[in-house]
């Protein structure tokens, strides 16, 4: 794009219209609300019971928190993601990048979504032999996904006006008819929910894996706020001077960041109000015997009380979740690999990560997260240490050691979690890593990594004053 103009009296800072925001919102809402989102919180409630409440809140907290505190990370970053992690380092910052694409994306986030979307929805509403099923399918919903995505300048639009409303519609039946029909009777809370309720919500939380997400969304966000504006600016300068002055927005500028946290609080919001109704239909379903998985879980529910239209409004509830999330990674995707190569056209890229996606969700979910799995436990503390660190850039901008040596720790405990999610057999110096604080939680980076972090701060700090005084 060709470098902006200084201002001039008919370039104006980008004001949103009335309701842009809630439709921003909408997109975040439909992006992260997933059928893993869908299906998590039922059983947290059933397993929860009378510690529904603490278990909620720790879940909200990892769940909505986390990823739209990520979503804030990546608004102020001058360059996104890639601009995350440049401070750390140039060559970490693309590597680490291109895991996270290709990990949420065609790796995993993509075939997941839509194999969940097949195997939970689509095959329970249309009656034909399997084989003939999934290509049909197949072609409807990934020609669904490569259309939207083509036009991203209408992404707004197409998933903030149409989709989401859907989805809403939809889980709202659902939920309403839940309160008005079903009645929860308290009972005890499973094992792993007696003793410590807010953090097995919180642990619970946490492998929803969103965080991941909102580090592709949020560029994907901003994307859309800039095309939004990039339109306004050459209307406001054909209606004024008649002249094409187009102005692009940064990812750092104000209104965008400002935009970006109102449209994060949105979609926090309406996910908080959905897990909590998940949830608690979750309790009201309980029984003894439990059930297999959350999906189950809710298409009794639908079936209890809506007959056999239930299974119809629970596979559209499924496709429609699956279908906006697909729509979100594959535009994410391609806009990152058109930005790291830009040789190949946007439209390009999104029939390969569209082609992909199609071919890898044929493979069925075990073998999908038999691969994706061990990759996401490498990623995950690495992406929460750098958003955190990254939230007080304001007051560690001068300090990179403190980058460097916060995120290398989290990247030496993430391998280690990666080696013992693979290997058949103890690593010798387990025994100790077992011994830190939270490790019966899967959390025994976090400890280090802030200490380390710590360090970094002080010794940059040190340096920074010796120098000064030279």
């Amino acid at each position: 794009m060709p470098s902006t103009p200084s201002a001039t009296p008919t370039s104006r800072s980008y004001q949103p219209k009335s309701g842009q925001s809630l439709l921003y919102g909408f997109m975040l809402l439909s992006f992260f609300f997933g059928a893993g989102n869908l299906i998590f919180p039922p059983m947290l409630g059933m397993s929860a019971g009378s510690h529904f409440t603490p278990a909620v809140i720790g879940f909200i907290v990892t769940a909505i928190a986390l990823p739209m505190l990520t979503l804030i990370a990546i608004a102020k970053s001058n360059d996104g993601l890639l601009g995350m992690g440049r401070r750390v380092h140039p060559i970490f910052a693309y590597i680490f990048a291109i895991l996270i694409y290709l990990s949420i994306g065609a790796m995993y986030g993509i075939p997941r979504a839509a194999n969940v979307g097949y195997e939970m929805g689509f095959r329970h509403i249309i009656s034909l032999p399997d084989q003939l099923s999934l290509i049909l399918y197949v072609i409807i919903f990934f020609s669904i996904c490569y259309f939207s995505a083509l036009h991203s300048k209408h992404l707004v639009d197409v998933i903030g006006r149409i989709l989401t409303p859907l989805l809403l519609i939809t889980i709202t039946i659902l939920c309403g008819l839940a309160f008005l029909y079903l009645s929860p009777d308290t009972h005890l809370p499973s094992e792993k929910f007696a003793q410590n309720p807010l953090s097995t919500g919180i642990i619970e939380g946490y492998f929803t894996m969103d965080a991941l997400a909102a580090l592709a969304f949020g560029t994907v966000l901003a994307n859309a706020i800039t095309a939004r504006h990039q339109s306004a600016s050459q209307t406001n300068s054909n209606d004024t001077l008649k002249q094409n002055n187009t102005h692009q927005v940064s990812a750092r500028d104000e209104n965008v960041v400002q935009i970006m946290i109102k449209a994060s609080l949105i979609a926090g919001l309406c996910l908080g109000v959905i897990y909590f109704c998940l949830a608690w239909i979750g309790m009201a379903m309980f029984r003894p015997e439990g059930f297999e998985n959350g999906a189950i879980l809710l298409s009794v529910a639908a079936t209890q009380l809506m007959g056999s239209t239930g299974l119809i409004v629970f596979g559209v509830i499924v496709m429609l979740a699956c279908l906006t999330t697909c729509i979100g990674l594959i535009n994410a995707c391609a806009n990152f690999a058109s930005r790291l190569y830009p040789n190949i056209a946007y439209r390009h890229y999104v029939l390969i990560f569209t082609i992909a996606g199609a071919l890898l969700s044929n493979l069925g979910l075990d073998s999908i997260l038999a691969v994706a799995v061990p990759i996401l436990v490498f990623l995950y503390p690495i992406s929460i240490t750098l958003v955190i660190l990254s939230l007080l850039h304001p007051l560690i901008a001068e300090h990179r050691l403190t980058y460097q040596l916060g995120v290398g720790t989290a990247i030496l405990f993430a391998f280690n979690d990666f080696l013992v999610s693979i290997l058949p057999v103890k690593l010798p110096w387990q025994a100790l890593v077992d011994k830190l604080p939270m490790a019966e939680l899967g959390l025994s980076w976090i400890v280090p990594t802030i200490l380390m972090a710590i360090i970094g701060l002080l010794i940059s700090g040190i340096y920074n004053k010796k120098t000064l005084s030279y």
